[in-house]
């Protein structure tokens, strides 16, 4: 009798662990969430999270020791072939397949009301817990391997990519929205020159324009706040919103309307500014449009609040944008034409280039130019690896328009 209770005590150990252990593994924060306020219980929710890694282990600590004594016990019980039979199909069942199942469907509600005495169980295990985590500690260092107890933002983000693009492979996340996940931990790494538009392409207004040019020039860019100078763009007087001007249209003449007087203060950052940085400061301030400026105070370009949605989502398109000549046209296999201002990454994203990314250039315009070291004629080439880059389109300032072709027959260099 005595024997028979202690194997169904273990079984029931074994059982509740293998169910804590699985429920702390599968459970929804949010649905957790959702039940610790229907029972009013808020500080419940903090408590798990808290506690989730070492209650994780105390768990899985309880459930092996639970699953040695029963399987030891049973044997000792029932050493036949039956017995053994038997014990593994209970531990099969009761141990893992039951636990895990239940676990799925109910591990929130099971987490809430179990939590109190497994919270004790895991204060009770706090030294081995704490000789574990050292432990651990020890054998990664003497490994040179890093401590998995320090929160490092690269290893962090690793793990992170890792676990998207498993959802996306198990179908768990959808494509698209994987991307944009991505993409959000990028920009955490690059400044605003990496989604502005250079000085070279800035559709600006002289201050002395008269207003009826103002107003047809805003119709035929298609942009609904453009900045305005004196002399040159590097002495700007302020940001003029079309919104603004066609107000005054509609109750001032237009020979009594000062284009200084509704002008709107630029918002200046430094080249160095973080993307996400500036998306915060921009929604902090209610404006959509920054100016880039040098260390030496130069305006080197600007940036709108769509490029930096752009770069996260993808391209927006709305009633006013033009249509453009695309900016990377595939040839055939292996052969594309790209405008010069296409970055590196997205190309070799798209096809595989396996191009070089590196502070001093972001665009495949920037490659070849410092490459070649100087600003190259139409029909000039290029090889770098097994790449050619023919120049279809330059000016005397700027690369424009580029085709690169793969050509396996050439050895690539190690």
């Amino acid at each position: 009798m005595v024997p028979s209770l202690i194997i169904i005590t273990l079984g029931v150990c074994l059982f509740v662990f293998s169910l804590t252990f699985n429920s702390l593994r599968e459970f929804s924060r949010s649905r957790l969430e959702a039940i610790c306020k229907q029972y009013e219980k808020e500080k419940r929710l903090g408590q798990i999270l808290k506690l989730d890694e070492h209650a994780t282990l105390t768990a899985e600590l309880l459930f092996l020791t639970s699953l040695f004594a029963y399987v030891v016990t049973s044997f000792q019980q029932s050493p036949d072939p039956l017995g053994v039979t038997v014990c593994a199909l209970i531990v099969l069942i009761f141990g893992f397949a039951l636990p895990r199942s239940l676990a799925r469907v109910a591990s929130e509600i099971f987490l809430f009301f179990a939590w109190p005495f497994f919270a004790a169980a895991t204060w009770m295990m706090t030294p081995v817990l704490y000789g574990i985590d050292a432990a651990d500690t020890l054998f990664h260092r003497m490994a040179g391997r890093v401590d998995p107890n320090d929160n490092e933002p690269t290893l962090i983000s690793e793990e992170i990519r890792t676990v998207i693009d498993e959802g996306e492979r198990e179908g768990i996340i959808e494509s698209s929205a994987g991307r944009i996940i991505q993409r959000l931990m990028e920009i955490q790494k690059e400044d605003v020159t990496a989604v502005m538009t250079p000085r070279t392409e800035m559709i600006c207004i002289q201050i002395d324009t008269p207003i009826d040019d103002v107003r047809q020039q805003l119709i035929e860019v298609g942009h609904s706040r453009i900045p305005v100078y004196r002399e040159s763009p590097d002495d700007l007087v302020g940001i003029l919103y079309a919104k603004d001007l066609l107000q005054q249209l509609g109750r001032t003449p237009v020979e009594e309307i000062s284009l200084v007087d509704i002008l709107r203060e630029p918002l200046y950052v430094p080249e160095s500014t973080g993307i996400e940085s500036l998306l915060e400061r921009m929604r902090g301030e209610h404006v959509h449009l920054a100016i880039v400026l040098d260390e030496y105070g130069g305006v080197v370009g600007l940036v709108t609040m769509e490029d930096i949605l752009e770069e996260i989502v993808g391209d927006i398109e709305d009633e006013y944008d033009k249509i453009q000549e695309e900016e990377i046209k595939q040839i055939n296999p292996g052969t594309v034409d790209v405008d010069a201002r296409v970055h590196i990454d997205d190309l070799n994203e798209q096809f595989s280039f396996a191009l070089p990314e590196d502070d001093d250039y972001e665009t495949v315009g920037g490659f070849v130019f410092t490459q070649l070291g100087k600003i190259p004629l139409q029909g000039e080439t290029l090889t770098w690896q097994n790449i050619r880059f023919t120049i279809l389109e330059a000016d005397k300032r700027r690369l424009i328009k580029l085709r690169i072709e793969k050509d396996e027959t050439i050895p690539v260099s190690a």
